[in-house]
């Protein structure tokens, strides 16, 4: 029995330890690979070469394409199209409440609340005949986890009255009103919400007629959606 054993390591039994560690190694390679978030297929194209003209699997007259592994990766214009279309649903819905316009912007949606329909003017308090259109969107606004940025405007004519003494003053305490709707009774987060107010500085219309004078007069409303 110990001759036959003799005989057998002899006739190159050891190559069997080597030959284990060398599979291990390849698959600890593999693994690694598939484990990789983002490859760069040409150089594991080589690597796959060089692996199997080890083995001399590959001659010079048999070369053909090697399929490397390509990570199953939803293509970026893909991902972008879904979200365009999250977008443009989520913006419609929002336009059927009524009394207020939304529509897609780059990075998310705007929200337009005209001052006509939601304050008495030189006022920042909400009407209250508009809180079940708020209600309405603070409902649809609790489905999304999208940051919300409120932003209050005006037109170019001075206000000076007991309660504001400027466009600025004014703008800035609608916005801050909207917020405070949007928590108390919209129940959504405070990290979410933020209020600015522009005054006359960011008009949609040149303030030439009362007609772009009144639509300059409004609250937006901007969600940001992140594409992750």
């Amino acid at each position: 029995m110990k001759k036959n054993s003799k005989e057998a390591r002899g006739k190159g039994g050891n190559w069997l330890a080597t030959f284990n560690d060398m599979v291990t190694l390849l698959l600890t390679f593999f693994v690694l690979v598939l484990s990789m978030s983002k490859l760069d297929v040409a150089k594991v194209k080589e690597a796959v070469y060089a692996i199997n003209d080890a083995f001399g699997m590959l001659s010079s007259n048999s070369i053909g394409e090697i399929k490397a592994f390509e990570p199953f990766v939803i293509p970026i214009n893909s991902r972008r199209s879904g979200l365009n279309e999250k977008r443009r649903e989520l913006a419609e819905h929002i336009d059927r409440i009524g009394n207020m316009n939304a529509k897609v912007i780059e990075g998310g949606i705007s929200i337009i609340l005209k001052e006509k329909l939601f304050f008495k003017t030189g006022m920042s308090e909400i009407e209250e005949k508009n809180y079940p259109a708020l209600k309405n969107l603070s409902s649809i606004l609790q489905k999304t986890d999208c940051q919300i940025r409120v932003e209050g405007h005006t037109d170019d004519i001075p206000i000076d009255n007991k309660r504001f003494s400027s466009n600025w003053e004014l703008s800035v305490a609608r916005a801050v009103n909207v917020v405070k709707y949007l928590i108390s009774k919209g129940n959504i987060s405070p990290a979410r919400l933020s209020a600015s107010g522009y005054g006359d500085s960011r008009p949609l219309y040149p303030n030439v007629s009362d007609h772009n004078r009144e639509l300059n007069r409004r609250v937006g409303i901007i969600l940001t959606i992140s594409e992750n």
